[in-house]
């Protein structure tokens, strides 16, 4: 099974055209129906009912390893430059990852097999032995491979990218990424560089989607946020500790609901969306920015104004509005946004977050205005490698 969010219902059909999925990308996108009001905010099942104190002693665990490690190394939390892969074994890395290793060389590649994932979260994470169980447990491929990239990226920081991803410019020549790297290693300081500790892209952005349109494209919600390539310039960024926190959290509450004397847990499409793919990964830092932010941040002012007609985060129960980060402050981003770690309140570390716009990590797809794969703001082109979900779209719509 391929690492990418392949979908456990690929089985159900025919498999599709043997056409490569990128021989088409710059094709205009197909006419879909859209909605008068839009939806920045969409509720996870799984956030109606946390276990806050469980959620607390695995984010406590979390913080215990990082200051070990770091008093241990007597090191800054600066990430080295490395980039992160994943893969079953050496056989099953594609062309691209050949490409995209060899374009970097002066970046230490790391190509994490199934053999090296467990050594790392069975010994360098053995505070927490649950990490190693649940990521032992998972079923599926894809659900390993999520859990495993925001650790790596967590513990060691640098770049990560799905093995099938293209890179259209190096790392260090792509303009979005330029504030991350000073001319020569000597000049490389913390007052130099944003103080960030993840830079993310935008995969999804069509919050006046309309149902059907969602159902087509198979998705949980009209937003989202790229895990697919993801840039960490420090290691142990408070947002992937939260987003580890609840890909454990959520799996353990899945396979409590849905565990029997008599089948173990099924995982479907929008359960892995929801428990380690985009979905939680998106939600983990939009509440992070929510509870981290003063609430006179501009991201909470845009949010809280770009609900007054919609509604979405009035309370029922007391008619006030909640204010928080929705998806509003980067519906139509253009250019990169960042917000640095020190705009948080005090005692609520958040680490600092940049995001791309859609066309920097997200081109070459039929929505969301994101640029073909030689758009001039490109710097890695996602394939999909086939997947049966952006393969199927192709099939029966064209």
């Amino acid at each position: 099974m391929s690492l990418k969010r392949i979908r456990m219902q690929a089985s159900r059909f025919l498999s599709p055209p043997s056409t490569q999925n990128n021989t088409r990308a710059d094709r205009p996108p197909p006419e879909h129906q859209v909605e008068d009001t839009p939806r920045f905010i969409y509720r996870s099942p799984f956030r109606n009912n946390p276990d806050v104190q469980y959620e607390k002693q695995l984010s406590d665990a979390l913080e215990k390893i990082e200051k070990a490690v770091l008093a241990r190394s007597q090191e800054s939390n600066i990430s080295e430059d490395k980039i992160w892969q994943i893969a079953k074994n050496q056989k099953h890395r594609s062309d691209d990852s050949i490409v995209f290793q060899g374009k970097n060389k002066e970046w230490e590649y790391n190509l994490v097999t199934d053999e090296k994932a467990i050594k790392f979260v069975t010994n360098e994470l053995s505070a927490i032995p649950e990490i190693a169980t649940i990521y032992k447990s998972y079923p599926h491929n894809v659900l390993r491979a999520d859990l495993l990239r925001y650790l790596l990226l967590w513990y060691y920081g640098g770049f990560y990218a799905d093995i099938d991803v293209f890179p259209a410019r190096t790392i260090k020549t792509c303009p979005a990424l330029e504030p991350f790297f000073a001319p020569t290693p000597e000049e490389y300081t913390q007052n130099t560089h944003p103080d960030v500790s993840l830079v993310v892209g935008i995969e999804v952005d069509e919050p006046y989607a309309s149902p059907q349109f969602m159902h087509d494209w198979h998705w949980t919600r009209s937003y989202g946020l790229i895990q697919y390539t993801m840039y960490a310039p420090r290691r142990f960024s408070p947002l992937l500790r939260e987003t580890i926190v609840r890909v454990l959290a959520h799996t353990r509450q899945y396979n409590r609901e849905h565990t029997s004397l008599f089948s173990s847990p099924a995982y479907d499409e929008k359960t892995i969306l929801g428990v380690t793919g985009p979905d939680v990964f998106t939600d983990a830092i939009l509440d992070t920015l929510s509870f981290s932010l003063p609430l006179t941040h501009p991201f909470i002012q845009q949010s809280v104004d770009a609900d007054a007609d919609i509604g979405d985060l009035v309370s029922p129960a007391t008619g006030q509005a909640e204010k928080r980060v929705t998806w509003a402050p980067l519906h139509k981003l253009r250019d990169p946004v960042c917000i640095q770690a020190g705009e948080a309140v005090p005692n609520k570390s958040m680490g600092g977050l940049c995001v791309l716009p859609i066309s920097v990590w997200g081109n070459g797809q039929r929505h969301s205005q994101a640029g073909g794969f030689n758009h001039p703001k490109a710097c890695v082109n996602h394939r999909f490698a086939r997947t049966w979900k952006k393969g199927w779209w192709e099939y029966i719509f064209g």
